[in-house]
């Protein structure tokens, strides 16, 4: 089937692909569609006379689009149910910050009056507060930076700012607060947030904004950590391949990644209750890390030994 073009004439049928045809069109493997179409419902593809999944070249689009924002940071599960003009915006904001110029995202709209014109040609978008950040995450799409102004620091304050961070993703963070305790406090600047109490000029905020760069875990004793190797997408795919090995090692290994992956990033989202507690966290997830990169070592291995 010709799956080149997707223009049609009047009254002709749509051009309709094989899932093979789309998966090198949307630029991922047959397996990751299968997954994302089984486990995640990315598109619902009709089926042929013969039983084949045949897809449309939205759907293709749909899958680029996603494609791209998941080898941003973006969890499959968090954009697999956008509708396209959703997945384009986080997109668009993706792009953005490509293009070199820092996108800033403020909550509060204190700190926004604060840098009003003090950021050159950067794209500023702003939230009331945590609460209206919060509901409106999903459509938000990653940033460099996050700056958060609260009138003070409640003991979920940490809990909530780290989880945007993940989920956005946002490379950093500023929070300037009013009143709260230095515990708090110390609980965010654990986790790589830059902190500051009131007062603070715009001028000072506005260069906090333009010298932010991301936070930097350092290895438990020297030991390495490795970005993932691994996607959530492959490792499903690995744990559902038939291995040659009667004991089963790539299944066995990719379920355990996934297990360090999963608690890896639960350390970083942990709330704190004490600068020690805190340390303790951070602490498990350098842990954790050098685990899951030892791991996805052998994975690696055992991937080519076997030819999979």
């Amino acid at each position: 089937m010709n799956a080149s073009v997707d223009s049609v004439q009047p009254g002709s049928k749509p051009l309709l692909l094989r899932s093979g045809t789309a998966a090198r069109l949307a630029g991922v493997s047959s397996s990751t569609l299968r997954i994302w179409e089984h486990r995640y419902g990315v598109v619902s593809p009709p089926r042929s006379p013969s039983g084949q999944r045949t897809y449309s070249m939205a759907d293709v689009q749909r899958l680029r689009l996603i494609r791209q924002l998941t080898s941003e940071g973006h969890a499959i599960g968090t954009v697999a149910n956008l509708d396209v003009d959703e997945l384009g915006s986080l997109a668009s904001g993706s792009r953005l910050s490509a293009e070199g110029r820092q996108r800033v995202l403020v909550v509060g709209h204190g700190a926004a009056r604060k840098l009003k014109g003090r950021l050159g040609t950067s794209p500023v978008l702003v939230f009331d507060d945590l609460g209206d950040m919060e509901s409106k995450v999903i459509v938000t799409g990653a940033a460099d930076v996050l700056v958060v102004h609260v009138p003070s620091l409640q003991p979920n304050t940490p809990e909530r700012i780290l989880a945007l961070r993940t989920v956005l993703p946002v490379v950093s963070v500023v929070v300037v607060y009013a009143f709260g305790t230095e515990a708090v406090a110390e609980a965010l600047r654990a986790a790589g947030v830059v902190v500051r109490r009131e007062p603070v000029t715009g001028r000072e905020l506005a260069r906090l904004v333009a010298s932010a760069r991301p936070f930097q875990v350092a290895p438990a004793r020297g030991a390495q950590i490795d970005p993932r190797h691994y996607d959530d997408a492959e490792l499903v795919a690995l744990t559902e391949i038939a291995s040659s090995v009667a004991c089963e090692c790539p299944r066995h290994l990719a379920e355990i990644v996934t297990m360090l992956v999963g608690f890896e990033l639960y350390s970083t989202e942990c709330a704190s209750r004490s600068p020690a507690d805190a340390a303790l966290h951070r602490h498990l997830g350098e842990v954790t890390g050098v685990a899951r990169t030892l791991l996805e070592q052998a994975l690696s291995r055992v991937i080519a030994e076997e030819g999979l």
